[in-house]
């Protein structure tokens, strides 16, 4: 598998019930661990997209988009260099503190992906290590014409630089941590 590779030699983390029990709210089924130095707080800052302003998209009948927003003034990955305070001395805090030893990251996020979802054909400026921390069988990521379900508690890395998509045809949520590296 040329598109993706398991990296043995990091950390695991139990942290579902951690996020579970946070009560933290969902943009875009997003929660960024790490914001900006303006806006330290701010774990939605990162969430989406950094180029497009998803909520202004607008669709015709067929749901086909027809126009969407750039953002006037992007963030860019590198300026993700804040844990929020949220996730300061918790298992999430630890995980990104440790990342970042191995690792120059962006943005640290985790993404939930409902049953019967599938992410939009994209690619991203750089790769990214993902670290299922729940997932099961018909959950799956596709690069190009690699497809891959990823074993929860395992860190991977990814080539996301090429097109690639997610989709979860299980019944349960999937929830990954994502982190962009630069």
């Amino acid at each position: 598998m040329e598109n993706f590779k398991q990296i043995p030699d990091l950390l695991s983390y139990d942290i579902l019930t951690e996020v579970e029990n946070l009560g933290l709210e969902y943009k875009s089924n997003q929660i960024c661990l790490n914001a900006t130095k303006d806006a330290p707080s701010d774990y939605h800052l990162g969430c989406g997209s950094l180029l497009y302003d998803w909520e202004s998209a607008e669709f015709n009948d067929n749901q086909e988009l027809l126009n969407i927003k750039k953002w006037e003034t992007p963030l860019k990955e590198e300026d993700f260099t804040e844990l929020c305070p949220i996730f300061e001395g918790t298992a999430l805090g630890k995980l990104y503190n440790d990342v970042s030893l191995f690792y120059d990251v962006g943005r640290v996020r985790i993404m939930k992906l409902i049953p019967s979802k599938v992410m939009s054909w994209h690619s991203d400026d750089s790769p990214r290590l993902h670290y299922p921390f729940k997932t099961q069988q018909g959950c799956c990521m596709v690069i190009e014409d690699e497809v891959m379900h990823l074993t929860q508690d395992m860190w991977w890395w990814t080539d996301t630089t090429k097109r690639h998509t997610a989709f979860n045809a299980s019944f349960e949520n999937r929830f990954h941590i994502v982190v962009s590296l630069l």
